[in-house]
């Protein structure tokens, strides 16, 4: 049970024993490429990190305490190996103007760039902001506190036919015009406690999140669950949760279901996903920079209400993996829709070492700019409305 608790698809080695009774590992994925971009201006190339995977360093320990109780702690840590940093921001130069639509226009201009930030994920440097967790698992489960993963990312992670990463992936659609800002589902919530059980194959969590949490993590309250099943075969979840603004209105609030069914070679996936935020965690902060009217406006702008779906095929050859999938986006309240293409191969070189080359293509319409990134950092915006990206990425990621 507790290789499904702690992590979700970390391939970790043992370390170190401390005491007979306990346990530390050390663990970490390195991952980094080429990302060859075409966002409406001209071809960009960009070295790197986290495209499959985000690059990171992990510590887990686990302490038996007997009759069947252990306590354990898992610290992870971001690593962006181009730079050295814990940070990162959009790899596209491009401004989203979605957010500022009907703002005057030298308030736009001024707000665009401050809401198109360099500076994404983990814009507070955060040392520990993949994960930071201590919990006691017990024969009727698990009770984990500290910033996880939360309860839909994992049901998405299990429809996700590229494994939640490069640039064809289906979490670089997951989200509204005005990207990290309009987030579709929250990856990780901090100051949460959650619920773990695992029995026969069946599995549920159930989690809540109190103060600074959620997408933005300026949300005043946390909370979700999940059902899952798995087998030899099946692999499948479902899952909601809700954010509440800092008023107590419901903000984003995401319903996710999906999961894989594997048929000889061929692993087959498909997700859905119904988002929906009508009071974004972002106008409480910006009202008292711009003021109550034209914080609003950008809270109408921010409001998601969209649909998004994906499938697609994993193929094992050899040594070798052959994956494509596809995936669309349809967002009612800013009115953009995107298609996302995908066609790639996985080599395995070793156990823990494998290199890939992933072609991406998004098809834009109406008010979408979506552009696309990798696993550990984000795409972004092309240069207008309506204008389609597209990336071809060549990587090495090693595991250990």
């Amino acid at each position: 049970m507790h290789r499904l608790i702690i992590g979700m698809g970390v391939l970790v080695l043992p370390f170190t024993g401390v005491l007979a009774q306990s346990s530390i590992t050390i663990y970490g994925i390195a991952d980094a490429g080429i990302q060859i971009s075409r966002f409406g201006n001209g071809t960009q190339s960009s070295l790197a990190s986290g495209q499959a995977d985000g690059s990171r360093l992990g510590i887990k320990a686990m302490e038996e305490l007997g009759n069947g109780y252990k306590a354990m702690i898992n610290l992870e840590s971001r690593v962006e190996l181009d730079t050295g940093g814990i940070s990162n921001g959009y790899i596209a130069h491009n401004i989203g103007v979605n957010l500022t639509r009907g703002l005057p226009v030298a308030l736009s201009r001024t707000l665009g760039s401050q809401l198109t930030p360099r500076t994404v994920v983990n814009p507070d440097a955060a040392l520990f902001d993949r994960t930071s967790a201590i919990g006691l698992i017990a024969p009727a489960g698990a009770i984990l506190a500290g910033r996880q993963y939360t309860p839909a990312y994992e049901v998405v992670a299990m429809a996700d036919t590229f494994e939640t990463g490069t640039a064809a992936g289906w979490g670089q659609i997951l989200q509204g015009a005005g990207g990290f800002i309009t987030s579709g589902v929250a990856i990780r919530a901090s100051n949460a406690l959650q619920y773990r059980v695992k029995s026969h194959g069946v599995g549920a969590s159930l989690m809540a999140a109190f103060d600074r949490t959620g997408s933005l993590n300026h949300s005043r309250r946390f909370y979700g669950g999940n059902l899952r099943f798995k087998n030899s075969t099946w692999n499948a979840g479902i899952s909601y949760q809700q954010e509440q603004d800092q008023h107590g209105r419901a903000s984003l609030t995401s319903i996710v279901a999906g999961g894989s069914y594997m048929i000889g070679k061929a692993k087959l996936l498909a997700g859905y996903a119904r988002m929906r935020n009508d009071h974004s965690a972002i106008v409480p902060l910006l009202t008292s920079v711009i003021g109550a009217t034209y914080a609003n406006i950008v809270g109408n702008n921010a409001k998601l209400d969209a649909h998004s779906i994906t499938i697609g095929m994993q193929y094992r050859q050899g040594r070798g993996r052959i994956v494509t999938a596809m995936s669309h986006t349809d967002d009612h309240a800013s009115h953009s829709k995107v298609w996302l293409y995908g066609l790639g191969y996985l080599h395995d070189l070793s156990k823990r070492t494998d290199i890939y080359t992933i072609l991406a293509h998004a098809r834009n319409r109406d008010n979408a700019q979506y552009a696309v990134g990798g696993a550990g950092y984000a795409g972004g915006f092309t240069s207008r409305s309506g204008q389609n990206a597209s990336a071809l990425q060549f990587g090495v990621r090693h595991r250990w």
